[in-house]
């Protein structure tokens, strides 16, 4: 009788281990954070049971800085122990610079790329590397090494709760029937904002154009990150007909620079707050922020650092600046509500937080 007791004890306490750890994953939801890396990139995305992809790594180098400021969000913040999935969206050492120092300081379970030369993927290119004999690339390869797979268009991360989607990698741009499956062609208008668009810009021959874009949903809740995509390839995702559709969150291009964010790819997601990922010298030019903010839709232009190089008049609003000291180190943390229906968006741990409802 004792022995089924305590095997009656046992199951009931588990059962109640289980349900609470349930209840707080219900209770968490999604978070984002937009770590300041200094005109780099570095966002870390936490589902409701604490796995973790981080997309992009930073800058290398200044005593470890952006792996350090990483580690502290999703150790101390996150309150997270690993780092599960990192995405490096191309080869830009503001984006996968990071990587040597980050691997020193926290396991990462696996790496996603947009390829390496040496995988020799047909119809790749790769201008800027990295070479078999860059530093940072070297430190890629090791850090990566048996546990890296290179993602192509149409392609989803193996996230428990978390959707996503590829829209380009490697200068591609996703097609219709793996966008949306089982509809036919015909189901999808022309956009009509693009009889308006710009004219196309030179054709970008950096890794820049050859961004990946990654489209996560969360419920309702849609974010959309495209690395540092420039110009023409934006503009790919819309005309003639809109590969993506309204989203809620957008991680604002390329740091901020007006050779990306290109306008009708702006007006047609719509989205409802855009965060920039600026260094105080980096970024931010006058021409996006002035875009953003005649964009009817956007109810929240959030900045990492205030642009020293231009007046109050072309940065957002003073309170929606996370960093307005050069030195920065603040972070804008996103959190959504489980099923996506709402998220508010705050500077750091104590900002005051502004809340939004999905579209």
């Amino acid at each position: 009788m004792r022995r089924k007791a305590t095997a009656r004890a046992f199951v009931v306490t588990a059962l109640f281990l289980l349900g609470a750890e349930a209840a707080k994953s219900a209770e968490r939801g999604l978070e984002i954070y937009f770590i300041d890396v200094d005109g780099g990139a570095a966002t870390l995305l936490v589902t409701p049971e604490g796995k973790t992809v981080l997309i992009d790594s930073g800058w290398p180098g200044k005593d470890d800085r952006d792996p350090k400021r990483i580690v502290h969000v999703l150790k101390d913040v996150a309150k997270c122990e690993k780092l599960d999935h990192l995405v490096t969206t191309h080869w830009h050492t503001d984006h996968f610079g990071g990587v040597e120092g980050l691997s020193r300081l926290i396991e990462i379970g696996h790496f996603w790329d947009r390829g390496l030369p040496e995988d020799k993927s047909a119809g790749l290119d790769f201008p800027d590397g990295p070479k078999l004999d860059d530093a940072i690339g070297i430190a890629y390869r090791k850090a990566s090494a048996g546990k890296r797979t290179a993602l192509k268009v149409g392609d989803k991360l193996p996230v428990a709760g978390l959707e996503s989607l590829v829209l380009t990698s490697g200068g591609k741009v996703i097609d219709f029937a793996a966008r949306y499956p089982g509809r036919a062609v015909r189901d999808l208008p022309a956009n009509p904002l693009c009889e308006a668009a710009p004219p196309d810009l030179t054709v970008d021959g950096s890794d820049n154009a050859r961004s990946l874009s990654i489209l996560f949903s969360f419920g309702k809740f849609q974010f959309l990150d495209c690395g540092d995509l420039t110009w023409n390839v934006e503009k790919n995702l819309v005309c003639p007909a809109d590969l993506i559709g309204p989203i809620d969150l957008f991680q604002v291009t390329h740091h901020g620079q007006d050779n990306s964010n290109h306008p009708t790819l702006i007006k047609t997601i719509a989205p409802t707050v855009a965060i920039m990922d600026n260094g105080p010298r980096k970024g931010g030019a006058a021409a996006t922020v002035k875009r953003l903010k005649e964009t009817s839709s956007v109810r929240a232009l959030y900045q990492l650092h205030k642009n020293a190089a231009t007046p109050d008049s072309d940065n957002t609003a003073a309170d929606l600046i996370a960093n307005r000291d050069p030195s920065g180190g603040q972070f804008v943390k996103v959190s959504v509500a489980p099923g996506g229906k709402r998220y508010t968006v705050q500077i750091g741990e104590d900002g005051e937080p502004r809340t939004f409802d999905a579209k």
